[in-house]
């Protein structure tokens, strides 16, 4: 049986990495990453980082494919109401990877225990459906680690923390540009790299002339159209006050397998 932690580049899990080590045999851990290939470079060289401190692989999955090539074989864009690349590329990858009676670990937060919740109820129904039967850890929770004290073991460690959390960014997740980020993360997107989301606009027209109809990650207009309000300085203030929807993409969804 395994300890597999879901590494999805960002802080939380890789404190959970840190303490899945000192807490089980080393050979009994899988630090366990899926790669979307929308992934900004850094991410690569800060799960580069862990893996040399922490003296252990990561070991990586992927089904090869990246949401924009999943858009065109769903003939669908993904979005915050229908987010299937976070199903197909990370939930599914995970619940084919791991075996009956392993442990997942996720670095889910203290104040975000509803996540947990959701997280549990998604794999009852998924043990059910493969009939493996995983237990589910939340150590950030059950430890009762706060943000200040994961930011202490990183500084502690040496690694220079991902360029998305420099940037503003509270998470570490398809280089800013995830499908489900709410209009706040897309501005700060526009704002710190404009490449990333005029590459994310790219798909957004591509898309809409492949299946030959409107289609867009927001559900109130493209991102053309944000783009040049924000150009234009036509945005009110409320963008600047928004609650984001949470996006730390770690396939918190039930595969449908």
């Amino acid at each position: 049986m395994s300890i597999i932690v879901a590494l999805s580049g960002g802080k939380a899990s890789a404190w959970c990495a840190d303490w899945a080590l000192r807490t089980y045999h080393k050979e009994d851990v899988i630090l366990y990453f899926n790669d979307t290939r929308w992934e900004h470079p850094d991410l690569y060289r800060f799960l580069y980082d862990l893996s040399r401190h922490f003296k252990h692989p990561i070991t990586v999955d992927s089904n090869g494919m990246s949401p924009e090539e999943l858009f065109y074989k769903n003939r669908a864009l993904a979005n915050n109401r229908m987010p299937f690349c976070s199903r197909i590329l990370k939930a599914e990858r995970l619940q084919k990877f791991y075996k009956n009676e392993d442990t997942l670990c996720f670095g889910i937060g203290t104040d975000e225990v509803h996540r947990g919740n959701r997280l549990v109820q998604v794999y009852q129904k998924v043990a059910v459906k493969t009939n493996k039967y995983p237990k589910i850890i939340f150590p950030i929770i059950s430890e009762n680690v706060s943000k200040e004290q994961i930011d202490t073991f990183l500084l502690s460690t040496g690694i220079p923390i991902p360029v998305l959390y420099k940037l503003g960014f509270t998470h570490n997740n398809c280089s800013g540009g995830c499908v489900r980020a709410g209009k706040k993360q897309w501005k700060l997107l526009y704002e710190t790299l404009p490449d990333v989301y005029l590459d994310r606009e790219r798909v957004e027209n591509e898309v809409s002339l492949f299946l030959k109809k409107r289609v867009t990650f927001f559900k109130d207009e493209s991102l053309t159209e944000f783009r040049n309000r924000i150009v234009n300085n036509e945005l009110s203030n409320y963008y600047e006050d928004e609650d984001e929807v949470e996006v730390d993409c770690i396939g918190i969804c039930e595969s449908m397998n």
